[in-house]
């Protein structure tokens, strides 16, 4: 079983034991940065994605299923709060790539 998450038409389809490592790679630096209701919110959904909490195969969301914000403002916001998130991540290239994710991409 894996867990689909999805963005605009691209689709990453990850394995259990991925996306273990995916949200426990993500929610610490989520978690030092929240600072916002919307960070807050944000940071709720990733721990509904913990297969502890949910079960195994039963997790993934669609980026367009966010209420990312009610203005343009609040949108860029948002995103820029996801950014900055994964952008703390890169430090754990080797656990990702040990996991079977592909390595984040450099800016």
């Amino acid at each position: 079983m894996s867990n689909i998450f999805s963005g605009d038409s691209h689709d990453l389809d990850l394995s259990n034991g991925a996306t273990a490592v995916f949200i426990d790679v993500l929610m610490p630096a989520v978690s030092d940065l929240t600072s916002e209701d919307w960070d807050f919110r944000f940071a709720a959904l990733l721990t509904l994605l913990d297969q502890n909490v949910m079960g195994r195969g039963a997790v993934g969301f669609d980026l367009a299923e966010f209420d990312w914000g009610a203005t343009e403002r609040e949108r860029v916001r948002a995103k820029d709060f996801v950014l900055r998130a994964t952008a703390r991540t890169r430090g754990e290239r080797t656990s990702l790539e040990r996991a079977g994710l592909p390595p984040a991409p450099r800016a």
